[in-house]
């Protein structure tokens, strides 16, 4: 079992994103593991900290991260936006999920200072969420315009919450996992 803490040596030096455009798209394969691709776009290994986190939800408010975080003061939040992702509802919440290519979904993005800022994140939203990697595009004209990040996307069948019928698969994961189905 390798430590989750050291850099895996195959992606120690990755190689620069290329532009948006110039990226193939490619349906994701179960033989790559999952921080390589996402939904119809390769990603690069993860960043280590900082990294940038979009929000298209509850905590695109920076009241809300303050508090969530802990934060001394509100934190600066920069106008962003994600594309191959649609928002479906998962009861009063937005849900992320994949959409189509070129399609788009608004927010915002925190850079991320630190592990114990990600898990703080990571308890808000749920296990009925899960962090992936995706890229951000920036709104607001501040540099960088563009970055890999990371991205809480709904952790259940996405089909299921569109056609709005029970979801077994994320009931389970909330469950435990340790139903025997």
């Amino acid at each position: 079992m390798q430590d989750k803490t050291s850099p895996d040596p195959v992606f120690s030096n990755p190689p620069p994103p290329p532009p948006p455009s110039l990226v193939p798209i490619k349906q994701p394969q179960s033989t790559l593991p999952h921080s390589l691709t996402q939904h119809n776009k390769p990603i690069l290994p993860p960043p280590a900290y900082p990294v940038y986190y979009f929000f298209y939800g509850t905590l695109t408010s920076a009241i809300q991260v303050q508090r969530i975080l802990d934060l001394p003061e509100e934190p600066h939040l920069r106008e962003a936006k994600v594309s191959g992702y649609a928002i479906a509802k998962w009861g009063d919440y937005p849900a992320l999920i994949n959409g189509e290519q070129g399609q788009v979904v608004t927010g915002s993005s925190y850079l991320v200072k630190s592990e114990e800022e990600a898990q703080k994140l990571a308890h808000y939203e749920t296990n009925a969420y899960e962090v992936t990697d995706c890229w951000i595009f920036f709104k607001d004209g501040e540099e960088p315009d563009k970055v890999v990040g990371k991205v809480f996307m709904y952790a259940g069948d996405a089909q299921a919450l569109l056609e709005q019928r029970f979801d077994r698969k994320l009931w389970g994961k909330q469950m435990g996992g340790n139903l025997g189905f």
